[in-house]
């Protein structure tokens, strides 16, 4: 990892792409500002941690609900056409 000191309004060039800038220092915290292309995402670590985490929680209980998911959607289908009300074509005929 490479530390740099920097001032405020002071920035660092990666690439020649993406440029990182020092907006304000204060207390403990640091304000930066990204410059970068469309086509380069730009998050915080800790949102795509939390990303990777959610995604990963939703295809395990995509798993486990596999065998069942499908079942239960049949027979919900199935409640709703008995319930649903006859339609005036399909009475006429």
């Amino acid at each position: 990892m490479l530390v740099i000191r920097r001032h405020a309004r002071q920035s660092i060039l990666i690439g020649g792409a993406v440029e990182i800038e020092v907006m304000e220092c204060g207390g403990n915290r640091v304000k930066l500002g990204i410059r970068a292309p469309k086509e380069i995402p730009v998050m915080r670590a800790e949102a795509r941690q939390t990303r990777e985490q959610n995604l990963a929680a939703a295809g395990s209980l995509a798993a486990n609900r596999a065998g069942t998911r499908v079942g239960a959607r049949e027979w919900r289908l199935e409640e709703l056409a008995i319930q649903a009300p006859p339609r005036e074509a399909d009475m006429k005929s």
